[in-house]
């Protein structure tokens, strides 16, 4: 007996399948539209036209390209296994369902912390209870009731649907323009660091925007390498937009201002302080030495941008990018300062030209000896005290040891740290002979950015980042009119630098919380943790271990001799107080 097998069925069957496939998508995009909408409010809103319209299309356009893609990948090849609409439907739902549900949880956490959900970031939520996550749980049953009721519907309505399809088609057409419109758009943002555009890389979940500068090199329409250099000299064009300050600057006018000295030394330690620089290290005894100060990076620029800013090194791209100057610097110049800067490279970092000097002009960068330098800042002050306004000085001694660029040998390093502990002594001798010692605050630290290799004999300066606290740590000692000498081994930052400047000498009195990351080093309050990083990575210096996270939610944790902790994990509480603290300035709409 013939038999025949009859396929008509299945085959109508997985078209309608497919055809309801479409439409339930279709739905779905618009759901996923709506609620992506949200991350252009908790996002910083561009300023410009461009950068809002751009904003708008490329979530358009990206939201509607996920949930396409999802259904493709997801539902499309089940359509020809599986021939029960019932099925199907189910199948359909509940994807819909976990896809929806974290794209709520994605956007409570990003505009909670500045993250995307992650895999360890979703391990760190899951294993502990977030109350701010719970309301995400109780309406996975309410999206999941819309799902079913949207998928029954478009089921029984599938003929009538299927014959409104031509209205459906100039939708799915705008969508795909906003998805190629927006990825060109972000290419060309790219390449002429338009930073209202740039800005959103990271609005978006799994958004990968377009860049085309290595298609633009190779075939002339860029100079080769050129982005790299903009990028060295302007900051990363894809930071995240910080309010910095937080809110206006106050301070209270005091008839009687000190004086103010600050020196900076590059490729210092406390060996070479205590071993090789005698009269700087008596002098310490005599003054306020703190014996347990850490650097914020032990890569030069990003420790200066802490010292100057009071940030950690995390914010410095945004700084650089908004080319926002400091306010301690802004504070001196209100309170009319006389401004003296003194530099062994002339200042040729871009954290200076763009950022913290760019309401100044400095001349182009020169390269001079520690001699030199020093020399320049007495004759300067000799010329200050000759002028007839006595307004008070504010100076910085930016002195080097050693080549940043070059191998130097132990030996020479130290024969430099000797002949600088002469320098510094003739300074501070000069102000006692000018009778201005006594009307000046002097502040010398440094950055600890050399690496010494014993077997060879010589020192190298670090090119990386190194959150082993021996690397980071680093001399600090103040000099403070009618202040008793003391040796203060409590934990400092480089932070705090700045926060007792703003406080004890320019008497501001807008709460530190407004403009700073770090506490008076003359209040004498514990802290539980220090703040270190860099452009990329934050950390956490504990009593006992170091916590490092990066820009993902990723967490190392270093015990106190820096050996990487395998087993161990960040608990929810540091997580939050880190990432809170490191999120402060930037923009978020909680």
């Amino acid at each position: 007996m013939l038999k025949i097998k009859n396929t008509y069925f299945k085959d109508d069957r997985a078209s309608q399948i497919v055809s309801w496939g479409h439409w339930f998508t279709l739905f779905n995009i618009f759901v996923v539209i709506l609620l992506g909408s949200q991350y252009l409010l908790i996002a910083d809103w561009p300023r410009t036209f461009m950068g809002r319209f751009y904003a708008i299309i490329s979530a358009i356009g990206h939201f509607s390209y996920l949930a396409f893609v999802a259904y493709l990948v997801l539902l499309f090849p089940l359509s020809f296994f599986i021939h029960s609409s019932r099925w199907q439907r189910i199948i359909a739902t509940v994807f819909a369902t976990v896809g929806i549900s974290l794209l709520i949880i994605d956007i409570e956490v990003f505009s909670h912390f500045r993250m995307h959900l992650n895999l360890s970031i979703w391990q760190l939520f899951s294993s502990q209870k977030v109350s701010y996550l719970s309301t995400v749980f109780i309406a996975i049953p309410f999206i999941l009731l819309i799902e079913i009721l949207f998928a029954l519907w478009s089921w029984k309505k599938l003929r009538s649907l299927s014959k409104r399809k031509r209205y459906a088609r100039p939708v799915v057409i705008f969508f795909i323009v906003c998805f190629v419109a927006s990825h060109l758009i972000h290419s060309w943002a790219d390449a002429n660091f338009y930073r209202p555009i740039t800005m959103q890389r990271s609005s978006l979940p799994l958004s990968y925007p377009l860049t085309a500068r290595h298609f633009l090199e190779r075939y002339g329409f860029m100079k080769e390498n050129g982005y790299r250099d903009r990028v060295a000299q302007e900051g990363n064009p894809f930071a995240m937009a910080i309010e910095y300050p937080l809110g206006h600057i106050v301070y209270d006018k005091q008839p009687i201002k000190n004086n103010v000295l600050m020196i900076v030394i590059d490729g210092w330690n406390t060996n070479l302080l205590t071993k090789h620089m005698p009269r700087l290290n008596a002098f310490a005894q005599d003054n306020i030495a703190f014996t347990n100060h850490y650097g914020a990076s032990n890569q030069s620029y990003l420790n200066d941008f802490s010292l100057f800013y009071g940030l950690d090194p995390n914010y410095y791209n945004s700084i650089l990018v908004g080319h926002k100057p400091s306010v301690l610097l802004d504070v001196v110049t209100k309170q009319h300062y006389n401004l003296g800067l003194f530099s062994a490279d002339g200042f040729a970092e871009p954290l200076y030209r763009s950022a913290l000097l760019s309401n100044f002009s400095i001349p182009e960068p020169k390269k001079q000896s520690n001699k030199q330098i020093t020399e320049n800042w007495r004759a300067w002050h000799e010329e200050q005290n000759h002028l007839d306004n006595h307004a008070p000085l504010f100076s910085i001694i930016q002195y080097s040891l050693g080549d940043k660029n070059k191998k130097i040998a132990i030996s020479d390093l130290q024969t430099e740290a000797k002949k600088l502990d002469q320098y510094i002594e003739s300074l501070i001798a000069y102000l006692r002979l000018s009778n201005a010692y006594d009307d000046t605050v002097i502040i010398i630290t440094g950055t600890n950015d050399i690496k010494i290799d014993e077997a060879k004999k010589i020192a190298l300066r670090n090119t990386g980042s190194d959150f082993n606290r021996a690397s980071l740590k680093v001399p600090l000692i103040m000099s403070w009119p009618n202040k008793e000498s003391a040796q203060i081994t409590q934990a400092s930052s480089q932070t705090d630098i700045m926060c007792t400047l703003m406080q004890d000498v320019f008497h501001v009195t807008t709460p530190p919380q407004q403009y700073n990351q770090g506490r008076n080093l003359l209040k004498g309050k514990s802290r539980q943790w220090l703040v270190a990083g860099d452009e990329n990575s934050i950390a956490a210096i504990y009593d006992d271990k170091t916590v490092v996270l990066d820009a993902f939610g990723r967490s190392k944790i270093y015990d106190s001799n820096g050996k990487l902790q395998k087993g161990e994990k960040i608990s929810l509480p540091v997580f939050l107080q880190i990432v809170t603290e490191n999120r402060r300035f930037m923009v978020v709409d909680n």
